[in-house]
C-alpha cells in the first residue's frame, strides 16, 4: 500500500477538524465575489446617479464643514457624515459605500449566528443561518446593486435585538438609539420594546414558569436612549452651521414626503394599499395610521393578558410581527422597508417555526418581484395587485399564527431544525 504523503495527511485532518468553518469562509468568499459583481454597475440602481452621487459631488465641491452646514438630501446626519468622508477618497462614490454596506451585512449576519444561538443553543445551524443571510436576494441587490443603506441601521437592529433576548436592556436601547438615528425606519421595531416594558420583560426560560421572580423588567426611562443619541447625532450638522431646526426637524420632513413627492399611498412596495387604493392617501393615511394604533393597542393588550406565554422566542416572533405589521399598513411604504423584516423571518422560519415556511417563502418571492420591477425594468412581468395578494396573505397567516401562540393554543409549540 502506498505511503500516504505528510501533505495529503495534513489536508485530510483539517478537513475532518475544520470542514464546517472551511464551508463557511468559502460561502462567505462566495458572496464577496457576488458584490464585487454587482458594485462597479450603477445604471440599474434608480438612485446613485440621481441622489447618492450628486450628493458625494456636492461634499467634493464644498469641503465637509461646508458640505454639512448646507446638508444636501433628506437623510439625517450620520448617513450624511457617511457621504461627506465618502467625498474624501479619490474613488466612485459606489466603492466606499458598497464596502461600507457589505461590513453592516457581515454584522448583520453575525448578529443572526448570535440571536439564533442565544434561542436553539446550536452552534452550527445558527452560524449557517448567519452566513446563509448573505445570499438572499434583497440582501445582495440592496446595498451592492441599488446602493442603498439599509445594511447599516438593520445591523444595529439586529444587535440591539440580540441584547435584547439577552435581557441586557440597556444595551438593546442603546443599540436601537444608534440605528433610529441613522434611519428613521428603524421606528418599525419600537412597539416591540413598548410591549416588553408593558409586560414588565419576558421569561427568562424556554419552559415558561410562573413565577415573576424569572422576569427581567426595566425601567421607562431606558427609552431617553433613543432621543439622547438622536440629538448626539444631529451635533456635526448642528456644529458645521446647518441649524437646530433643519437638523433635528428632518424626520419630521422625511414623513411629509408623502405629500411632496407625489408618492401616494404606497411606493411599489407589495401591501393592500396596492389593491387600488394607492391615489387616496389624501383621505386614507390618517386612517391607516389609526388603524395600525388600533392593531398595536388589541396585541398589546393580548400581550399583557397572556404574558406568562412570553418567553425569547415569542418575543423574537414578536418584534418580526410587529415590524411587519408597520410596513403593511402604515401609508408611504417603499421597496425596500422590509428588509430588517424579512432577514430576521427567514432563518426563524427555517430553524425555529418551519409551519411558516410557506409564508416566508412567499414574502421573499414577493421582494424578489420587487427588486426585478425596481433595478431590472421587469415591469411589464410584475403585476403588483397580484404580488400584493400574495404578500398580505403570507402577513395574516402569520398574525393567525403569533395570535394562537401568545394566547397559549394547545399543540402551538416551535419545532427546531
Amino acid at each position: 500500500m502506498k505511503k500516504e504523503l505528510g501533505i495529503d495527511r495534513f489536508i485530510k485532518n483539517l478537513i475532518s477538524k475544520y470542514l464546517f468553518e472551511v464551508c463557511m469562509l468559502a460561502m462567505i468568499f462566495a458572496a464577496t465575489v457576488i458584490r464585487c459583481e454587482f458594485a462597479s454597475e450603477t445604471t440599474l440602481s434608480p438612485d446613485y446617479e440621481s441622489y447618492y452621487k450628486p450628493w458625494v459631488d456636492f461634499y467634493r465641491q464644498n469641503g465637509i464643514i461646508k458640505g454639512l452646514g448646507n446638508a444636501i438630501g433628506d437623510y439625517y446626519v450620520p448617513l450624511n457624515v457617511l457621504y461627506a468622508l465618502c467625498s474624501l477618497l479619490p474613488v466612485e462614490p459606489w466603492l466606499p459605500l458598497s464596502v461600507v454596506t457589505y461590513v453592516c451585512e457581515m454584522l448583520s449576519a453575525c448578529s443572526i449566528y448570535g440571536i439564533f444561538y442565544v434561542l436553539t443553543g446550536r452552534k452550527h445551524h445558527s452560524m449557517f443561518a448567519g452566513v446563509a443571510t448573505l445570499f438572499l436576494p434583497f440582501v445582495a441587490f440592496n446595498g451592492s446593486l441599488w446602493k442603498q443603506v439599509d445594511s447599516i441601521y438593520t445591523c444595529f437592529i439586529l444587535i440591539s435585538i440580540y441584547h435584547m433576548l439577552k435581557q441586557h436592556y440597556r444595551a438593546s436601547f442603546i443599540w436601537y438609539g444608534v440605528a433610529f438615528a441613522v434611519k428613521l425606519q428603524s421606528v418599525i421595531f419600537l412597539p416591540v420594546l413598548i410591549i416588553l416594558y408593558i409586560t414588565e420583560g419576558f421569561h427568562s426560560y424556554d419552559k415558561v414558569v410562573k413565577d415573576s421572580q424569572a422576569r427581567n423588567s426595566f425601567s421607562i426611562l431606558e427609552f431617553l436612549w433613543i432621543p439622547a443619541i438622536y440629538l448626539m447625532a444631529g451635533l456635526p450638522e448642528v456644529l458645521c452651521g446647518n441649524g437646530l431646526r433643519r437638523t433635528y426637524l428632518s424626520y419630521l420632513y422625511q414623513t411629509r414626503e408623502l405629500d411632496s413627492e407625489g408618492y401616494g399611498m404606497v411606493s411599489f412596495f407589495p401591501n393592500l394599499y396596492n389593491l387600488g387604493l394607492d391615489d387616496y392617501d389624501s383621505l386614507l393615511s390618517t386612517a391607516a395610521i389609526m388603524l395600525t394604533f388600533a392593531v398595536f393597542i388589541i396585541i398589546t393588550f393580548t400581550c399583557y393578558r397572556k404574558k406568562d406565554n412570553l418567553d425569547k422566542r415569542t418575543v423574537l416572533y414578536l418584534a418580526i410581527w410587529t415590524a411587519w405589521t408597520c410596513v403593511v399598513l402604515l401609508p408611504g411604504m417603499h421597496e425596500r422597508y422590509d428588509y430588517s423584516v424579512l432577514l430576521l423571518l427567514t432563518p426563524f422560519a427555517i430553524l425555529l417555526r418551519k409551519k411558516i415556511l410557506w409564508p416566508m417563502f412567499i414574502a421573499n418571492i414577493c421582494s424578489l418581484a420587487v427588486y426585478a420591477k425596481t433595478l431590472f425594468r421587469a415591469g411589464d412581468l410584475i403585476n403588483m395587485p397580484v404580488v400584493s395578494l400574495f404578500y398580505v396573505a403570507a402577513y395574516l397567516y402569520v398574525t393567525i399564527d403569533i395570535l394562537k401562540l401568545i394566547n397559549g393554543d394547545t399543540g402551538e409549540k416551535y419545532g427546531e431544525a
